[in-house]
This record gives structure tokens, sequence and C-alpha cells, in this order.
């Protein structure tokens, strides 16, 4: 007896486990509720197998799973979230109203729900009398314990039923599914279940509970809690052997036993009522009774469960929940869950066609499959898979008929990087638009089951459509009103600039008249000079904020720093410094060589920081400007300019926030965004800025601009400032 993986586990379908329409229409009404609690939905589901397992292996994938021990059924519902389970409920719907498993002979559905629902009840309560802690994960395994034989009859309805007809107990009916399948069901439910990664004994317990009472013996506790849940569930009532063996198991008295199982009955019964499932619970211990369906209202059931599937298609309860769209990727991150969910696919990718509808272009989440992104499928030659559906607006697959369409090298790239035997090709389509190609990697086994399933994906891939064509139609409509909204703005802009050129253009004139008045040798003329420079500056500066184009500003030019620091000095020296009884100097080193900069620039960031060094020293103080070359940092070779002040310093927080864009402590009149702007711009030069600050010495700032042509040869060795 074993888990390992055959050939016939890996051709079956795990997913769409058939469900009693009863109990999807009572999770379908909750789910609906504006006040649904995923509680009310734990505790339903819980009384199902086939759901239970649905809920599980959905919430045991990589995308969830962050935790190393066994997690209980409603944490994995609060893990899935209520849009995920209503996907569920939905899908598990269509597969129960578009098969006729269920109701036709063969397989008693009900009395294999009620079978699985007491052995689960029947764990809980062996749980507790025995003090085994873990009371769900006993739950949970007595209600998956036979769930292998619900895939087999599934999968293989006329063949199961057959061996069902054949078999006198569950041990003969092991025998037969050996033989005649390869696999018995305990063996397939305990590979279901060991698929999900749980940090339990579940799947042990699932594949040994039909072992003899001497095999268990002495076994971990949930595992001789589920033999004996199994156990007790079949036995006779005057079957007093058994009873005796499990007494001496368990060293519970035999009348403690029988309690048990009458208080099991009596809980099954009143779950049954609630749900108006018609069920005796007495019929569970005939092994023969699971082949032999009685009439009973689960076609009136499972007619009532069209219909609320319906009133859910007609008012859009998609699976994509009822939210607004947030981006592309959250969209498709939502249909990829949401595929994996209904049919169990692991890979896809999408295929978008380009704004010339002659590309297809890939897109894909996974990180294991990005290239997919890099590969486009041409629309013009009509050939391949992803084509061909895009095309023709029909589903294909790579292990369709050779004839029918052959695989390309893109599709064949997709089939190497998804890590699957072929691809499934579903065209995604709105009523007037193609929207693109879902592309399914799947082996050939899962073909057959996405056939059986055609509906449901035509209706998942219309909802899909809606869905990506909805998130594309905001996304280009956010896009407009923005170029709106820009272009408007650019427009005041533009009306703004022509107000304040006239105004500019007035000081500029009557500048020009005061130098008339001065003599040839008057001092005042470089004064002068500098005003016109800056006005100048001014309306450089404006003219980008309408044309929004940093192109307006002259391009870099061979400057001298030394210059450029002696204008700005003259510039801020008595409205800055003198007036406010600071002492001003300037060191400046005359073998500094000239750099590429533009030269507005590097105004702007020596206006920024001496402005920052003045309004530190209300009270006096000193500030020093220098600059030095040669200063060797990263291998290359720099000019430093460094500007000191003694004034208070920065508090931790403001050193940490340097260069950061923040609220002004300084008033209304300071938007705190000038350091950002100075490290913005010296990034944008090539440069490097540092500070030093602390209350003792004041704050000191180094800006490093590189030399044009990259490091300097011609210095001497030893003659380089290192940084």
């Amino acid at each position: 007896m074993t888990t390992a993986s055959s050939p016939l586990i890996r051709m079956m379908e795990f997913t769409n486990l058939p469900t009693l329409p009863h109990i999807l229409l009572q999770v379908l009404e909750i789910c609906n509720r504006d006040d649904a609690s995923l509680s009310a939905i734990a505790e339903l589901i819980s009384k199902d197998a086939a759901l239970s397992s649905r809920v599980m292996g959905a919430s045991n994938t990589p995308r969830f799973v962050k935790h190393s021990k066994f997690i209980s059924l409603e944490h994995s519902l609060s893990l899935l979230g209520l849009d995920i389970v209503k996907t569920m409920a939905i899908s598990s719907s269509f597969y129960q109203v578009f098969n006729t498993l269920g109701t036709g002979p063969g397989f008693d559905f009900k009395t294999f729900w009620g079978r699985s629902l007491t052995q689960a009840v029947l764990s809980r309560l062996l749980a507790q009398e025995t003090g085994y802690a873990h009371r769900e994960e006993a739950y949970l395994t007595g209600l998956l314990l036979d769930i292998g034989q619900l895939v087999l009859w599934s999968n293989f309805p006329r063949q199961y039923a057959q061996l069902l007809s054949e078999s006198a107990n569950d041990a003969h009916l092991m025998t037969l599914e050996s033989e005649k399948l390869g696999n018995t069901h305990c063996e397939v439910g305990s590979w279901l279940v060991s698929n999900w990664n749980l940090n339990s004994f579940i799947a042990d317990a699932v594949l040994f509970h039909h072992l003899p009472q001497e095999k268990v013996a002495g076994a971990h506790p949930l595992i001789v809690i589920a033999q004996v849940a199994n156990r007790l569930t079949m036995l006779h009532a005057d079957d007093t052997a058994t009873l005796g063996e499990i007494e001496t198991l368990l060293e519970f008295p035999a009348a403690r036993l029988r309690q048990l199982l009458d208080d099991s009955g009596k809980i099954v019964d009143d779950v049954a009522q609630s749900l108006g499932i018609e069920i005796d619970t007495s019929l569970f211990r005939q092994h023969s009774q699971l082949n032999s369906a009685a009439p009973d209202n689960m076609r009136l059931q499972k007619s009532r469960l069209a219909t609320e599937l319906r009133d859910n298609v007609m008012v859009g309860r998609n699976p994509f929940g009822a939210g607004p769209p947030t981006s592309l990727d959250d969209t498709l991150a939502t249909v990829q869950r949401s595929v994996n969910i209904l049919f169990g696919i692991q890979e896809m990718a999408f295929f978008f066609p380009d704004p010339s509808h002659q590309r297809l272009q890939g897109k894909c989440l996974s990180e294991q499959s990005l290239l997919i992104n890099e590969i486009s499928v041409s629309l013009r030659h009509g050939d391949g898979l992803i084509g061909k559906a895009f095309s023709g607006r029909k589903a294909v697959a790579s292990f369709d008929e050779p004839d029918t369409v052959a695989a390309s090298i893109p599709d064949r790239q997709v089939i190497r990087l998804l890590g699957r035997e072929g691809i499934y090709c579903q065209p995604i389509f709105t009523r007037t638009t193609g929207v693109g190609v879902l592309v399914f990697g799947i082996h050939p086994s899962q073909l057959t089951q996405i056939r059986k399933q055609d509906k449901l994906v035509s209706m998942f891939a219309q909802q899909a459509a809606q869905a990506i064509a909805l998130v594309n139609t905001l996304a280009e409509q956010e896009s407009r009103i923005k170029a709106e909204m820009t272009a408007q703005a650019r427009d005041q802009a533009r009306h703004l600039v022509h107000e304040a050129n006239n105004p500019l253009g007035i000081i500029k004139n009557y500048i020009h008249l005061l130098e008339g008045k001065l003599s040839a040798e008057d001092s005042a003329r470089s004064e002068l000079k500098i005003i016109q420079d800056e006005i100048d500056r001014v309306s450089r500066i404006i003219k980008t904020v309408a044309t929004a184009d940093a192109a307006a500003l002259p391009e870099n030019q061979v400057i001298n720093v030394n210059e450029v620091i002696r204008s700005v000095y003259t510039l801020t020296f008595e409205p800055l410094f003198a007036r406010n009884r600071i002492h001003a100097e300037i060191r400046l080193d005359p073998n500094i060589p000239n750099v590429a900069v533009n030269r507005d620039k590097l105004i702007q960031i020596l206006m920024n920081l001496l402005k920052n060094a003045a309004e530190a020293l209300q009270h006096g103080g000193s500030v020093r400007i220098a600059t030095h070359a040669n200063v060797r940092h990263e291998g290359r070779n720099h000019i430093e300019i460094q500007l000191k002040d003694d004034g208070p310093g920065m508090t931790q927080y403001v050193r940490d926030n340097l260069f950061t864009p923040l609220a002004s402590t300084k008033g209304t009149e300071h938007a705190g965004l000038g350091l950002s702007i100075v490290k913005r711009i010296i990034d944008e030069m090539g440069g490097w800025i540092s500070c030093q600050s602390d209350e003792a010495s004041g704050t000191a700032f180094q800006i490093l601009l590189p030399v044009d042509g990259g490091p300097a040869d011609t210095a001497q060795p030893g003659s380089s400032r290192q940084r």
C-alpha cells in the first residue's frame, strides 16, 4: 500500500468532485447575503468532503502557505477570502448541474455523504474522549477518509459502480480496486491529501484506515482514531466482537462506545434534516447500500440549484468579485487564481494584442516563466496554436489532431517555459473586442477534463474578458484625463509666463536706462549685470514650466565654478548675510579645472544652500564657501565645493530625512523641498553630495562634481585628495 503517483492517479481529475446540491444551495445562499460570514460558511462546508477537499487544496498552495502547522478549515477559508469561496461554490454548482453523476444508479451519493459526516463526527468525539488535542484535525480526517471513493467514482462512474456491486465489504472492494484499476481508494485519497503539504498525519490516516486493528495498535493517535471511527460507522447493532476489539484497543467500556455512536447518529440526522437531505443513518452499515441509490429528491434539488445558479449569473456575480478593478496585474492574478481553483490548472500565461493588432504579446506572472513576456506571436500568417485561437475565436490545444493546427516556434517556447507537455489556448472576447488568449499549461490527461467543462470554461472566459477589458478601458480613460489635465495646465502656465514676462521686460529696460546714466568705470555696472543675469535666469525657469521641458534651459556648458560662486556671493551678500550680521567668506582654489554643467542649475544649488545657512543663523554667525581641485571619488577626479556654517546644527530626524521632501518647519513661505531639489540636480549632473551636522560645529555640505573627460591623468601621485 503506497501513495506514490501512479499512471492512474496522474490521469484523474481531482478539482471538481461532486457535491450534494442540497449543500451547494445553502452555500450559495449564505455567500449572497450582505452579512455573509466565513464562520457560517465554514460550518456548512465542513459537512461535505468534496467542498472541504477543494478548500484545503486551494489554501495550501505556495501563494497562501506561510505556516508551519496544521490550519483549520475556517482558517483556510479566511486565507482564500469570500470572493474565492463564492467562485468555488459557483464552480461546483456548474459541475453539479451539467454532469449526470448522482442522479442515476450505481452510487448512492447521499449515503456516501452521510457516512463521511458520521466518521467526521465520531473522530471529533473520539479525540475528545482520548485526550487528543487537535479535534478539528480529527474531524477533517474522518470527513476525508473515503474521499478516494468519490474521486474514483467521478472519474470512472461505470467501472466503479460495477466494482461496488461486486464487492462484499471494504476489504473485498480494495482488492477489486487494486486488481481492476491499479490503486485502492485509500491510496488515491491519501495521494490527494498529501499533495496539500499539510503538517499533519491526515494522509497517513486516510491510507491506513482500513488496516486490521493489530496493525494500527500503537500507531499515531490520529491514525488510531480514524480507523476506529470507520469501524464504528460500519458497525452492525449485533456485532459485539468488533465492539469488544475496539474496547480493548481504546480501553473504553462498550457502553460508552455505543453512546458515542448514538450521539453521532443524532448529530448527522439533525444536519441532514436542516439541509433537507433525506437519509437513513442505519443504512451506512450496509456496504451494498453504496451502489443502490433509492428514489429521493435529488433531481428536485438539482433543478433548484440550476435556478439559483442562473440567478447568480444574471445578476453578475462573477469570479472576480464585486469590487472595482485595481490594476491589470491584480486582475490577471485574480484570473490565474480562479483558473487554478476552477480547473486545477497550475501554470498559465496571457497573450494580448499590441496597439497595431498585428501581434499578440506574452504576459506571465510566474517568476519561473517570465521569459514569456519577451515572446510575441504574429497574426499575419495565422499559424500556431495561440494565433489560431485568437484569429478563429475558438479554443485549440496542442493535443488536438496534428492536421488541425500545428504548434509554432512561439507555441513550443511557451510549452517549455510553462513546464508542461502541451497548452490549451482559450480566446477571450467581449461582444465587440478581441481581448486576448488564455494559455493553460497542461498534460494530456487534463485536456479531457477541460473538454468536459467546455461550457464553464467558455463562461469563465467571457467573465475574464470583461474584467480585463474594463481595466484596460479605465487605464485608457485615466491616461486621457491626465493628458487633458496636463495640456490644460500647460496652457495656463503659458498664460502666466506671458504675463510674468511683461514686468520682467520692463525691469530689464529700466536697468538698461540706469546703465546709460552710469560712467563706464562705475562699479555699479557689475551689480546691474548680476541683476540682469538673474532676471534672464528667472525667465528661463518659468519658460520650462510653460513647456514642461527641461530642454528649455541652456545645455551644459564648460564653466569656471569659482566665477559662478563669486557671482552668487555678490548677489546674496547684502540681502542674506550683511543685514543679519553674518560673516561670510569665500576660499576658492585657483587651480580647479573647468567643468561641464548647467550654469543655471549650479546657481540654483548654491542659492538653496546659502539661503538655508542664512535661515539657520538668525542671531548671527559665519558662513564659509570653499573649493578644492583633484578630489578622487569612485575612481574619478572631481572638484569639491564646501559650504559650512556654525549654526545650531540639525536634529537627528532632519538628518535622517535630509534629501526627502518634507513639510517645512520654517513657516508657510517654505515648501520643504529645497534640499531634495539640490540632491536631484546633483544626481543629474553625475555628482555627489553629503552633509555633516551637529550642535557643536554646525552644518557642512560637501558637493563633488566630476571633471569633464573622466579621471584626470595629469595629477601627480599624492597630489589628489581622496574621498
